[in-house]
């Protein structure tokens, strides 16, 4: 008996169309891998926008102080705007760190308001100015702290 030459194709094909299902589905898992660390990869770069966002907020606010050597309540208001949710995308310590920079820079506004009342004693006002060239020069510094506090959590070597 000899082999028919068309049942060899026959064959073929069918063995060919076995083989395509599993290929087919080890290409859409390959898929679906590369989705999923595509959409990792947007978290990651979703994350690390919203905290420099923050970063940047902190550095503008303390350069403020230090450049204008006042605040307005608009500015204060909007570095608590900025920074309200830090505590859910850094570190509680430095969601703790902003707070300690929005509480010095009201006490900041207040020993400036106190230095600008017209009667005032020169002693108390040498207190006040020295008070204030010291809260002036702990803003100036925070401008090499901030980066160092926001450093572990604006890396993108993960990404």
């Amino acid at each position: 008996m000899a082999c028919d030459p068309q049942s060899g194709w026959v064959t073929a094909m069918q063995v060919g169309a076995a083989a395509l299902s599993p290929i087919i589905a080890v290409v859409g898992g390959w898929i679906a891998w590369q989705q999923v660390r595509i959409n990792r990869n947007k978290l990651k770069l979703d994350r690390f926008d919203k905290r420099f966002a923050v970063h940047e907020a902190a550095m503008t606010f303390a350069a403020s102080v230090v450049v204008n050597g006042d605040l307005s309540l608009t500015a204060l208001d909007e570095f608590l705007a900025q920074t309200r949710g830090a505590r859910f995308l850094v570190s509680k310590a430095v969601a703790d760190y902003l707070e300690e920079l929005h509480l010095n820079a009201v006490k900041f506004r207040a020993v400036r308001r106190s230095l600008e009342r017209v009667s005032i004693p020169d002693q108390e006002r040498t207190e006040y100015g020295d008070r204030l060239t010291e809260m002036t020069e702990w803003f100036q510094k925070q401008l090499d702290v901030i980066p160092e506090k926001f450093a572990p959590f604006l890396s993108v070597d993960d990404i």
